[in-house]
């Protein structure tokens, strides 16, 4: 009896380890530190790559995977080419109804991660996202990151990390060398749930305080996080009564968890996100062939291609280099629309003077506001937005496009001068 009782006991602690390793959800591609699908990986496997992050944040970044950087098991697991758009495959068996995801990408060994991609709502219903190298994105080798926080189940932070090497050409970065501060306007990535005074709600997507100019979102209902949470690098920068005034560029965020012990390599800095990042839209994804489970040749949807590892490490590119834009391929989605990844300069407001005007309806960032998830279009040319109780600092619209002036639930804009944009409600 007592055998049968033990054994029993040791099946059922079995299977629950089983189940708990096959649940929740993982990046595959491109193949992650510690993945089985890593060809790189060696016998140090991680099987629960599926775990979300430590709740107290011990583990942040990368589970703290990044420190294989600069080791044989850390060899980049793709190329990929500024301005190229390529497909992130994601597998598990509990997408707990989805939720918001970003990709990021860290030339500084995971001290900071730049947004280039969120996905508000619907992440990760399916198998495959497409994602774009920013035109102006450094050459050499980065950090690419897929971060997630769970629509339902226990609030929770999900993060892999790849080694990956951007690679372009010397001289067309020389052309392109001024772009550069395009890229540094981007906004850092959205961390909760991580033990930083920062979270997330069940029950409905995080709206993320600042998901950058490339957002693609599922249409629904979401939540604004919890917390000491604020918009990750955003400017601002709203003009004066002629649309030609000026203002001080501001930053705030929730502070991120000390990151997990890293190799000792000294590093430059990030630099500072002190310009007004782009509108927000929702991009135009296209069909683009996603990496599969092992490593393979990733399709890019544009005209660059993508090389996969298999066993030999790639090559890296010449560092702190940065390229011109690959030719973007117009794809199309349902009631979407991609906004321009350049970033208006900061501290400076544009306007013809017609309509209002003025800058008469610009609430203070963080200002208290009363209607959750309000939006604020300011003479047209830049927004902000009521989240966790404050209003957020001021947007710059993308060029080509406006905003309906004043305070609404929902955010409508338009083209102007010439420019096709799909006129869309938030």
């Amino acid at each position: 009896m007592l055998s049968n009782t033990f054994t029993t006991g040791l099946l059922a602690t079995l299977l629950a380890g089983g189940q708990l390793a096959a649940a929740h959800m993982q990046m595959d591609f491109p193949a992650p530190f510690r993945s089985k699908v890593n060809p790189f990986v060696g016998q140090n496997i991680d099987y629960s790559m599926t775990a979300p992050l430590s709740s107290d944040g011990s583990n942040y970044p990368c589970k703290g995977y990044h420190s294989d950087l600069g080791t044989d098991a850390g060899k980049p697991t793709a190329t990929f080419a500024p301005g190229g758009t390529y497909n992130a495959t994601i597998s598990g068996g509990a997408n707990h109804n989805g939720g918001s995801c970003q990709f990021s990408l860290s030339y500084d060994k995971g001290a900071t991660f730049t947004v280039i991609e969120s996905i508000i709502g619907g992440c990760p219903l399916q198998a495959n996202y497409d994602f774009t190298i920013p035109s102006d994105a450094q050459t050499g080798e980065a950090l690419f990151a897929w971060t997630w926080h769970n629509q339902v189940g226990n609030r929770e932070m999900y993060m892999n990390c790849a080694a990956v090497t951007i690679a372009g050409s010397k001289k067309r970065a020389e052309i392109n060398e001024k772009r550069a501060a395009a890229y540094s306007s981007r906004p850092q990535i959205f961390i909760a749930n991580v033990g930083n005074g920062c979270g997330t709600e069940e029950g409905a997507p995080v709206q993320y305080p600042n998901p950058g100019p490339d957002v693609v979102g599922s249409g629904g209902a979401t939540k604004p996080p919890t917390g000491s949470c604020a918009a990750a690098g955003g400017g601002g920068g709203a003009g004066s009564g002629s649309g030609s005034g000026s203002g001080e560029a501001t930053t705030s965020a929730a502070a991120a968890p000390a990151p997990a012990p890293a190799p000792t390599t000294s590093t430059a800095a990030a630099p500072s996100d002190t310009t007004l990042p782009g509108g927000v839209f929702i991009t135009l994804p296209s069909d683009g062939a996603g990496g599969g489970a092992t490593p393979t040749t990733a399709e890019p949807a544009a005209t660059t291609s993508a090389t996969v590892a298999t066993s030999a490490p790639a090559v890296s590119a010449p560092a702190a280099s940065v390229v011109a834009p690959a030719p973007q391929v117009p794809t199309t989605l349902q009631t979407a629309t991609k906004a321009s990844s350049a970033a208006a300069p900061a501290g400076t407001g544009t306007g013809s003077g017609s309509g209002s005007g003025s800058s008469a309806g610009t609430y203070a960032s963080g200002t208290a506001c009363t209607t959750e998830g309000a939006w604020n279009c300011i003479s047209g040319t830049s927004f902000q937005r009521c989240a966790s109780g404050v209003w957020s600092v001021p947007i710059a619209m993308a060029a080509g496009t406006q905003c309906t002036p004043g305070e609404s639930a929902t955010f409508d804009m338009k083209a102007v001068a010439g420019r096709r944009v799909v006129r869309r409600k938030w």
